[in-house]
Order: C-alpha cells, then structure tokens, then sequence
C-alpha cells in the first residue's frame, strides 16, 4: 500500500506545476466582528478574520478525490484557510463525508448513505475522483477523521449538512474536536436554526442557489439575529448585494470560483470567503508547514 505521505508529495508536485499566481491583499471594514454568546460573554466569530479566506470545495478535490482524506490533507498542507466537507448520518448514529444522497456517483457502493450503518459505509470504496491511481483504496472519511485533519492544520471546518438527525450529537463532536471556536456550518434553514438554537458560537450560513435572487435568502436568515451568513452561488451576487447583506450584519461567502480574475473580483466586492477547486488568485506564503 502507497505511503500517505508519499502520495500527498504527488499530489503536491502536481498541484505546484500547475503555476502559482500571487493575488493583492484587499482592506475593508470587518463586519460585526463581535458577537454575544448565550452564557453572555462576548466573542468574535471566525468569519470576522481579516485577510483573503479560501475554502477548499470537498478537500483540494482537483487533486484528489472528492471528501477523501487525501483531499483533505492536500487541502491542509496547501494552507487553506477553511476546507469544506458534505456530512450524512448513517442508520446507528454516525457522521460521515459525502456530497452526494447516494453512494453511487463516487464509491462502489449504491443506495442512500443514510440508509447503511458506519461499518457497513466502511466496506465500500472511493472509485470516483482525480488521482486515484496514486489514491487506491480509499474509504469514506467519517467526520472525526476530518475534524482531526482540520485541526492538524489549523484549517476551519466548513461543514455542509446534508442529512442528519441527530443535532446534538453532532456539535458535540465539534466541540470534542476543539473546533467550535473556528467552524462554520451550512445548509438548509432548518438545520441552521437547529444548529443555532443550540449554539451561537458556530457562524450559520444558508445556501443561495443560481437563479434565484440574492434576496432570496434575506427573509430565512434574518430569523437568525447574529453570527449568520448566506453562502452563495456567485453569479447571484455584486458588489451592491454584499454591501447590502454586510449593512445588515450578514456574512457572504461565495462558491465556487476558480478563475483568478473572478477571485480577485469577489475580494474586492468584500466577500468574507471564497470556497473554490483551484486557489484562483493564492498567496505564496498560503503553504501551510504546521504537522
């Protein structure tokens, strides 16, 4: 079996050969760095950081297969600030990486993810993705192995929910891993709002679909009186919508970009994160050394 490192050191040579383009730093206001917590401390929440915020899309997942550990490592040793990851829960309570509602697309198996327990998920193998010759043998990560890699490389969760149940058990594994602190939670507005009527330390952010207007969202996420966003779909959003959801105290992420032109377009509109397959526009000290 290929040593993990080695094949990282792949997937890294292959990543460096596609060039390095070196983007500008952008200034601008901070919105709502500071938020109160339900115990009534004061705390600022992680999408307030300043500076350029890429978001790896399932991992550095033009490099390696999608929502895999290799993806995920990539995406930690490139230096990403966030990696995005898809959460499911299988039949016995357990919280695992995949995009899509069934195994089919990406692995051997077939069916509903949330119809098969972890050991069963655990007999199944990524068959799907870039690289995968250099990646054989791949299982589906569970989300403690991704959490743990995010904390390795002190890369912040961006955890999409797709189907789960059980809300309490999943914060508390986010907030065993030490994350809770430097998460960010996405999905429907249900999940959000159960997400946030048990935490408001984590930033919750509903997703905006192309073609539907940006103000679309505006009505759900305003249920949500703090430390809420809107992760959009690019094309539905300008420089005077960003400016209208940050007047409101309103987070704006966007996905997913890979052309540097656009990238460097959508940091000088303002938006707080840019989650992409590519790295369009990167910084050159963006490798991460931390192990």
């Amino acid at each position: 079996m290929y040593n993990i490192r080695r094949k990282l050191c792949l997937l890294a040579v292959l990543f460096f050969a596609a060039g390095i383009i070196v983007s500008k730093l952008t200034n601008r206001d901070i919105v709502n760095p500071a938020s109160t917590a339900a115990d009534g401390t004061t705390f600022f929440s992680v999408l307030a950081e300043s500076g350029e915020k890429f978001v790896a899309h399932r991992g550095y997942s033009n490099y390696a297969p999608e929502n895999s550990i290799p993806a995920f490592e990539l995406a930690g040793r490139m230096g990403f600030w966030g990696i995005e990851t898809d959460i499911s829960e299988t039949t016995d309570g357990q919280f695992v990486c995949m995009h899509d509602e069934t195994l089919d697309r990406t692995t051997d198996g077939s069916g509903n993810v949330t119809d098969y327990s972890l050991e069963e998920i655990n007999g199944f193998k990524i068959d799907f993705g870039s690289n995968l010759k250099i990646t054989e043998n791949l299982k589906i990560p569970t989300m403690g192995e991704y959490l743990a890699i995010c904390a390795k490389y002190a890369s912040v969760p961006v955890i999409e929910i797709k189907s789960i149940r059980n809300y309490d058990a999943f914060l508390n594994e986010i907030i065993a891993s030490g994350l809770e602190s430097r998460c960010v939670i996405t999905g429907a507005i249900n999940d959000v709002m159960e997400i946030r009527a048990r935490n408001s330390r984590i930033p919750v952010m509903t997703i905006g679909y192309t073609p539907a207007s940006y103000t679309d969202n505006l009505t759900d996420i305003a249920q949500i009186p703090d430390n809420r966003g809107i992760l959009y779909n690019y094309p539905q959003v300008e420089k005077e919508a960003i400016d209208i959801l940050h007047g409101q105290n309103i987070y704006c992420g966007v996905w997913s970009i890979d052309e540097d032109d656009v990238a460097l377009k959508y940091l000088e509109y303002g938006a707080d994160f840019i989650v992409t397959n590519e790295i369009p526009a990167r910084l050159t000290s963006m490798v991460n050394e931390n192990e």
